[in-house]
């Protein structure tokens, strides 16, 4: 059975609530999913693992949108798309991501349900893609497969601990390694997620050196933290993209999620800090 033949079979079941099914299933693999996602762990659970996780996730995105350049397969025909995608086809950047967002998670977890609910969450996704006709099957399968390698890699990487690092080494390091991943893939989402991975590194280590935000609040103050942060977030998501339209080419791109990255790593968790969103050491009270 043919690739094509796989997305005609599985759109003889199309009916319009299936079709809405998936197309909510499939935005679980968008980039603004994750953007929810991945900062609410890093302000609400543990931003340590949050730090991990999202460069980890990022550094995924950059492999993917990298070998999708070096790839260049078309997509299905327009006829058969049942949701709108542009863009190089192989490998999936909707079954690489989840297969790395939700391993990543459930390694974390190591809990039977969560490698259950990762296996059907990644099925999903996937699964999505085809019947709304914007991969065929080898994408979906080379996605799979580029996202085990990179858990497989993360599994062994997990217990390094970056923070011995001295700063000015950690400081220079992420701004060298940013150009050189700027320069090896300028194209696509190359300077989205060099933007993010190098807004991420600094806003990482500056928080820990300047800031030493406590991720731990009563539960109003998670609330608050989560609001504030997304909305912010998403705002100058949305603002900077102006503002930064006269820098050449992708540095604007690079620019802006690199301030994005500095938000959600040390702009936010300044701010939550200075105003108290997080729970007092009841000895230090007691103290006082």
């Amino acid at each position: 059975m043919s690739g094509l033949d796989v997305i005609l079979w599985l759109q003889e079941y199309a009916n319009p609530a299936l079709t809405a099914f998936f197309r909510a299933v499939t935005n679980l693999g968008s980039v603004e999913f994750y953007m929810l996602a991945i900062p609410l762990i890093y302000w609400l659970v543990d931003k340590h693992f949050g730090f991990r996780f999202a460069v980890f996730f990022v550094f995924s995105a950059y492999v993917n949108s990298g070998l999708k350049y070096i790839a260049r397969t078309e997509r299905p025909p327009r006829e058969l798309r049942l949701a709108v995608q542009e863009g190089y086809a192989f490998p999936s950047g909707h079954a690489q991501g989840s297969t790395v967002f939700w391993g990543l998670l459930a390694l974390r977890l190591r809990k039977r349900w969560a490698y259950w609910g990762a296996a059907l969450l990644i099925s999903l996704v996937s699964l999505s893609r085809l019947y709304l006709g914007v991969h065929w099957p080898i994408d979906i399968a080379g996605g799979l497969a580029a996202g085990l390698i990179l858990l497989l890699i993360y599994s062994r990487l997990i217990n390094i601990d970056l923070t011995k690092i001295e700063l000015p080494t950690w400081l220079l390091g992420s701004v060298l390694v940013a150009a050189l991943l700027y320069i090896l893939h300028p194209a696509g989402d190359g300077p989205m997620t060099v933007g993010f991975l190098l807004g991420a590194f600094l806003g990482y280590r500056l928080e820990l050196s300047y800031v030493g935000f406590k991720e731990e609040a009563a539960a109003h103050h998670q609330v608050l933290k989560a609001a504030v942060g997304l909305v912010v977030l998403f705002l100058l998501r949305t603002a900077l993209k102006p503002v930064l339209s006269w820098l050449p080419g992708g540095l604007a791109t690079t620019t802006r999620y690199t301030l994005l990255g500095l938000w959600a790593t040390l702009g936010a968790p300044y701010i939550f800090a200075k105003l108290g969103w997080h729970k007092k050491d009841p000895t230090l009270t007691a103290a006082q």
